[in-house]
């Protein structure tokens, strides 16, 4: 099928949904409404099944240059320091081909990028408007620019103009739980912080501490998870006080504490629930990534999951047919899955904020991660895709 294709939103979905399409000899355009390409200063980590979506659409090249690759992850106990678990990342690479990878956000927005003709990506372009037609939809923009498409995709994150177009406001509902984030030069971090393996993780009662290295051993990415009283707004960059993030971990054992009093920037957010809906778009318009799914970041599974979409949008708009039909199944296939995503992604927090020292957890965090980092996307994109049987 030959038509006209815009993305609104020049993230990491849109940028991937664009390269995908790229790579099934589909031309797009991406509108984004920054006056550049960017994202925010941290850490982000891809599941296997992610990554082996964006090597099929010919980034397995790009990603390789810019990944870490944690061969373990070591936890703590927050306030004693005892050594909780170890987990082989070596036994998940096993288990599904390929092991977890950590990038620095920006690094993969531009890897992505590398995918997508840069003439068809269009900045400064900030979407106020979109008006439906059988024939086609027209989109209007801030800077006066006005654009007909055929199809319109909604890459456009969490607080997406377009499904607000489209369903109205989604009223989202604060978790009580907030994060916290900071990264800090990783010369600056004792190597015994980061032992053995690079990627340390710190449990407490009804808070978690992730630290983990980007860039070789460039950068610290230091991302937390805490549950609060206090109303925390749901964004990715609001400014935190160092000395806030600090008070929010009591007593912390030695190594923690000595990477806590490195941190001298910080952001934070709440974060907020949405009901799971089946509200992915209609007729010429599709939303996919967050603008369809936002989920909690507990399965790290948020950006994995819009990579996923990227794949099988290609895949269905490069298929023989009619476009509208082409995003119907994009849906069908799509949305039993992500749901199924969205309700282990709620559930974790519950088993994470618990202190557990046996041997088994390793293999019950493999375990349970399986479905998810086991599916093949290249194989099932047409398909009826596998749901787990949840208790």
């Amino acid at each position: 099928m030959v038509c006209r294709i815009a993305i609104i939103g020049g993230g990491l979905a849109g940028l991937a949904t664009a390269a995908a399409l790229a790579r099934f000899g589909i031309a797009a355009d991406v509108f984004e409404q920054a006056p550049k390409l960017g994202e925010i200063g941290a850490g982000i980590n891809v599941s296997p099944q992610a990554i082996y979506a964006l090597r099929a659409i010919g980034l397995g090249g790009p990603l390789a240059a810019i990944a870490n690759i944690a061969p373990g992850v070591l936890t703590r106990d927050m306030n004693t320091g005892a050594t909780l678990n170890y987990r082989d990342q070596g036994l998940a690479a096993a288990r599904f081909g390929i092991g977890v990878h950590s990038f620095h956000r920006a690094d993969l927005l531009h890897a992505l990028a590398s995918g997508v003709d840069p003439r068809t990506i269009h900045r400064g372009h900030r979407l106020t408007g979109l008006d439906e037609r059988p024939d086609g939809v027209s989109l209007n923009f801030a800077n006066g620019a006005t654009r007909d498409a055929d199809i319109v995709i909604g890459a456009d994150g969490v607080h997406s103009l377009i499904r607000r177009a489209l369903y109205g406001d989604d009223n989202p509902t604060y978790t009580g739980q907030m994060v916290w984030r900071a990264l800090l030069p990783g010369g600056a971090v004792p190597a015994e912080v980061m032992a053995p393996s690079g990627h340390v993780q710190w449990l407490g009662r009804g808070r978690h501490f992730f630290a983990y290295y980007l860039r070789g051993r460039e950068v610290v990415n230091v991302v937390t998870q805490e549950d609060t009283e206090s109303w925390v707004d749901e964004g990715w960059s609001i400014p935190g006080d160092p000395d806030a993030m600090r008070l929010s971990f009591p007593d912390p054992e030695p190594l923690l504490a000595a990477l806590l009093r490195r941190v001298t920037q910080c952001s934070k957010w709440g974060l907020f629930t949405r009901p799971l809906t089946g509200n992915w778009g209609r007729g010429r318009i599709a939303l996919i990534g967050d603008a369809a799914h936002a989920m909690l970041p507990n399965a790290g599974q948020g950006a994995s999951q819009s990579f996923e979409d990227a794949y099988i949008l290609a895949r269905w708009l490069a298929e023989p047919g009619d476009a509208i039909e082409a995003l119907q199944n994009f849906r069908r296939v799509r949305i039993p899955r992500v749901h199924a995503v969205q309700r282990i992604s709620a559930d974790i927090v519950r088993t994470k904020h618990t202190l557990k020292t046996d041997k088994a957890a390793e293999v019950d965090g493999i375990d349970r991660m399986a479905w998810i980092w086991g599916y093949d996307v290249t194989a099932d994109w047409n398909g009826s895709p596998r749901v787990p049987v949840f208790d």
